[in-house]
């Protein structure tokens, strides 16, 4: 069972970390700064969710 939570939380942070960067090339792209839109807030979600479900099971 911790092995599943440990896969589920680093896929949620690659997932994070897949989303900041597709948001940096859509900003990139649009030459002016972003507001803050849902893949700014997916991509310190899911890491940050990720990360506490990895800690949980640290403890």
């Amino acid at each position: 069972m911790s092995a599943l939570v440990m896969s589920i939380g680093c896929g949620l942070v690659l997932a994070g970390f897949a989303a900041e960067k597709f948001a940096e090339h859509r900003w990139l792209a649009a030459s002016r700064p972003a507001p803050l839109d849902t893949l700014a807030v997916l991509a310190l979600a899911l890491p940050a969710v990720g990360l506490t479900l990895m800690a949980t099971l640290a403890v």
